[in-house]
C-alpha cells in the first residue's frame, strides 16, 4: 500500500527484508520506563496481536520487553482479527475482568477504535507521522500522547483516581 501511494515498486525481496528488519527492531527508549511505571502502579499488562503466535525469541523478547507482560494473546484463539469484538472479549474473559477495565494502548487509531467499540478504553500513542485522524464517524481515543511516558501518566491519573 505504501509503495503504491508513493509510486515505489515493491519486490518480494523487499518484503522479505522488511520482515527480517521488523523482527529485530529495538524498543523505543521510552518503552521500558513507561512499562515499569505502569507495573509499579499496579496495572496488569498483556499484549493482543493480530499476528500469529511465534516461536521464541519473540520480537518482545528480542527487544527486552517480554518480562513486563503476564501474557501475550493472539487472535488465533478466536480466529477473528481485531477489531472484531470477540478478540477483546476473549482477553477480558481470560483475565477475568470486565471489558470496561481494559485499556488498549496502541499506535493505530483503528486498534483503539475497535477496542472502544467493544467496550474497552483506547489510549493512542501518536508517534511521529501517526496523528489522530479527524474522522467524524470514529470516536476519538479516550486519551492520546506523542510520548509513551505522557500517555502512561494520563492512564494512571485517570484510572487510579477512579
Amino acid at each position: 500500500m505504501l509503495g503504491t501511494i508513493h509510486g515505489v515498486a515493491i519486490k518480494p525481496s523487499d518484503i522479505d527484508e522488511f520482515k527480517q528488519l521488523m523482527s529485530v527492531l529495538p524498543a523505543h527508549p521510552d518503552a521500558a520506563p513507561a512499562l515499569t511505571t505502569l507495573r509499579k502502579a499496579g496495572f496488569r499488562l498483556v499484549t493482543l496481536s493480530n499476528s500469529a503466535s511465534s516461536a521464541s525469541p519473540t520480537p518482545l523478547e528480542r527487544a527486552g520487553l517480554a518480562d513486563f507482560f503476564e501474557h501475550s494473546f493472539s487472535v488465533d484463539a478466536v480466529k477473528k482479527f481485531k477489531p472484531a469484538p470477540e478478540t477483546y472479549q476473549f482477553v477480558a474473559t481470560q483475565l477475568g475482568v470486565p471489558m470496561a477495565d481494559i485499556i488498549l494502548v496502541a499506535c493505530h487509531l483503528w486498534d483503539t477504535t475497535g477496542a472502544q467499540a467493544a467496550g474497552c478504553h483506547g489510549a493512542l500513542l501518536t508517534r511521529p507521522h501517526n496523528a489522530v485522524l479527524p474522522l467524524a464517524e470514529l470516536p476519538a481515543p479516550d486519551m492520546a500522547d506523542a510520548n509513551l511516558g505522557g500517555l502512561v501518566k494520563q492512564i494512571i491519573d485517570r484510572w487510579k483516581a477512579a
